[in-house]
């Protein structure tokens, strides 16, 4: 039983001399490892979305009050379409430009321009997101109005 004990707690005890030499060892790998050059991305700087044009729905040649609403319905489901692919872009490139800032080595001009960035992309953000939030209201006050009665043309109005 004693020789056990003695193998254990001589295993052990070399097994920890080995253990913390291979941190220490780490350590001195990662501090070498340590660059201090800058990196910067050479490619094209990424362009701010643009807001795109919704396309008109051609309106109908007749004065048809169901089909106006049908193709205004149909123009702000359009709209509302574009608005969130806008939305979900510039919160991608919001990430990107946040990345960039919060960078470990990073020189203090480029810094100063990526926090530029983040403003104003964080103010685009905010206007298409206040667009679609609009268009979103009079698209849903448009579904629960619903399309407008037909008239047909042998009913006369009631006096």
């Amino acid at each position: 039983m004693k020789p056990l004990l003695v193998m254990l707690l001589l295993a052990t005890s070399v097994q920890a001399q080995s253990i913390a030499d291979a941190a220490r060892q780490e350590r001195e790998r990662q501090v070498k490892l340590r660059s201090s050059v800058v990196f910067k991305e050479t490619g094209p700087e990424p362009s701010p979305v643009e807001a795109k044009e919704v396309p008109k729905v051609s309106k109908p040649s007749t004065l048809d009050p169901v089909e106006l609403w049908n193709a205004k319905v149909d123009e702000l489901r359009v709209k509302i379409k574009d608005l969130e692919e806008q939305e979900v872009a510039l919160q991608l490139q919001q990430t990107q430009l946040q990345n960039q800032v919060s960078a470990p080595i990073i020189d203090p001009l480029t810094k100063e321009q990526g926090q530029k960035d983040v403003a104003q992309n964080i103010q685009q953000l905010a206007k298409v997101r206040e667009d679609l939030g609009s268009s979103r209201k009079e698209f849903d006050a448009l579904q629960a109005a619903g399309p407008p009665k037909k008239q047909s043309s042998d009913q006369s109005p009631v006096r």
